[in-house]
């Protein structure tokens, strides 16, 4: 072979190597673009994500804050209708009687002058009997003793606090009170029947009306 076929081969595969080089430089930056853009996008599906995330944490703590408004404010309305309830029962004479006018309508929610209470007596299925003012609704009922342990002037539930024997004492003489109002109404009722549940102990059956009582304390006959 010629020295000058053997530049011309030599030539040939420097320019093959030079252009191999050149690709594979290439394929590399192409490599590069497409890794970067890989790790552009990542980031961006981040920076997404991370948006979403406090998005939905700035939501949730704006949830929490109105929750915790409204449960607020209803406790201020709880507290309010209670004290009106509260001063509509202090003033109340539960009596039948008196006259309303424009000027004066007081008697509406204060009570009569008459000698009949205006009251509604009911006597529930396990015998109890309440009394309901038809003036100021206030409703009697024999007191539960699961309603009468406070903790700091408080009510609480019976595990939390301590049991109140002279607040429970008043509410007994208030409803015995409640129950003699002397009233021309009639007297409704429910059908009778005696409660009962299974001692866990004895396995018999005893009586359950303090059970029933408990039930129905929140209840009243507005």
């Amino acid at each position: 072979m010629s020295n000058e076929i053997k530049e011309t081969v030599t030539e040939l595969k420097s320019a093959k190597l030079i252009r191999l080089a050149e690709e594979e430089a290439e394929l590399r930056v192409q490599l590069v673009k497409e890794e970067l853009a890989a790790k552009a996008e990542e980031r961006e599906v981040r920076r997404h994500q991370l948006k979403d995330l406090k998005s939905s944490i700035a939501d949730r703590d704006l949830k929490d804050k109105q929750s915790q408004l409204d449960r607020e404010q209803q406790g201020k309305t709880f507290r309010a209708a209670d004290a009106q309830d509260q001063y509509n029962w202090r003033v109340c004479t539960h009596k039948k009687g008196g006259m309303a006018s424009g000027r004066d309508m007081r008697v509406l929610h204060a009570g009569g002058n008459a000698a009949y209470y205006a009251v509604v007596k009911h006597q529930m299925l396990n015998g109890d009997i309440w009394v309901r003012c038809s003036r100021c609704s206030r409703t009697w009922a024999p007191p539960v003793e699961k309603n009468f342990y406070f903790r700091d002037g408080v009510a609480v539930a019976r595990q939390d606090g301590v049991f109140d024997q002279a607040k429970f004492n008043k509410a007994q003489e208030e409803y015995f009170k409640a129950l003699n109002f002397e009233t021309n109404n009639t007297m409704s009722g429910s059908v009778q029947c005696r409660m009962t549940r299974k001692d866990p102990v004895s396995g018999k059956m005893v009586d359950a009306a303090d059970a029933y009582r408990e039930s129905i304390a929140s209840s009243n006959l507005r």
